[in-house]
């Protein structure tokens, strides 16, 4: 990324209103939560936020709410919008790294929609989201061949959907090799970000086996003009967050909670991209100044 200095991070938030430009529709005191439209400075007390980027959070506390604006909004854009889960029911999806802040939110409305959800996970605190999750079957990859499980499963056939969120090749590699012929392989991304992180598009081989390369991305949202036409479809996500967690159905699964303290916050990057405490949801809590 190439980000100007200096630069705030943090993409995703909750709070309470405390000032209102000149559009209306809400008022001084209303809880609520958002995203930043991908230009960050949600690492903040207070931020200024764009009305159409918000909505109320209802019965959501707020830490809950603050994990919806990137890493839920990127499991239903990618499940629900581009590849329309809603219409699998009864089929058998493989996610990979469903224990993860975008997976865990997969893997839930995957459920939700009557998939037969397989989940791999390689940590004792993964597998323990899994576990927490009721998924169909879960594959420890630290003890358990991938593949094998999953053709295992399914009698040989593969999974009629793939979904990967791990952005790490050798995941890709596996769950390339996995997905049924006429089935589907959901990609996060397009090849260009791919390439970005040093990974190669399965594309080839996805084709090869006779299915057919799905590609999401939540974040044309924001740049292409034919997307931004479309920008109220994840809107209905978000609001469909709060029924989804009003009647118990989908629900963020936080791990840790960081203050919001220079030496905390780079403690937990570190840790975050170290694989310590990459499972479920960490939040950031900002505590207002006296």
């Amino acid at each position: 990324f190439n980000l100007p200095v200096p630069y705030v991070l943090g993409f995703d938030f909750s709070g309470e209103i405390v000032r209102l430009g000149s559009d209306g529709g809400f008022e001084v005191g209303d809880q609520v939560f958002g995203n930043s439209s991908g230009v960050g400075g949600s690492f903040a007390e207070y931020i200024v936020g764009k009305k159409e980027y918000i909505l109320p959070r209802g019965v959501v506390p707020a830490p809950e709410a603050s994990t919806y604006g990137v890493a839920y909004m990127t499991a239903y854009e990618s499940m629900v919008i581009t590849g329309k889960v809603q219409q699998h029911k009864g089929k058998w999806i493989y996610i990979a790294g469903a224990a993860g802040g975008v997976g865990h939110f997969a893997a839930q409305i995957a459920k939700l929609y009557g998939l037969k959800v397989i989940g791999s996970a390689g940590k004792a605190a993964s597998l323990n989201l899994l576990r927490q999750l009721h998924l169909d079957h879960i594959i420890d990859y630290s003890q358990q061949n991938v593949v094998g499980e999953i053709m295992s499963l399914t009698g040989g056939k593969g999974a009629d959907l793939v979904y990967d969120s791990t952005a790490t090749q050798s995941s890709y590699t596996q769950s390339a090799a996995v997905v049924a012929s006429g089935g589907e392989y959901i990609r996060l991304g397009t090849a260009e970000q791919l390439a970005r992180g040093g990974n190669e598009d399965m594309t080839t081989v996805v084709e090869g086996r006779g299915a057919k390369m799905v590609i999401a991305d939540a974040g044309r949202y924001s740049v292409d003009l034919l997307y931004k036409a479309q920008r109220y479809r994840l809107i209905d996500g978000m609001k469909q967050a709060v029924s989804w967690y009003e009647e118990g159905k989908v629900k963020p699964i936080i791990t840790h909670t960081v203050p919001f303290e220079a030496a905390a916050l780079q403690q937990a990057f570190e840790a975050f991209l170290g694989g310590t405490i990459n499972v479920g949801k960490v939040v950031v809590r900002c505590n207002l100044p006296a």
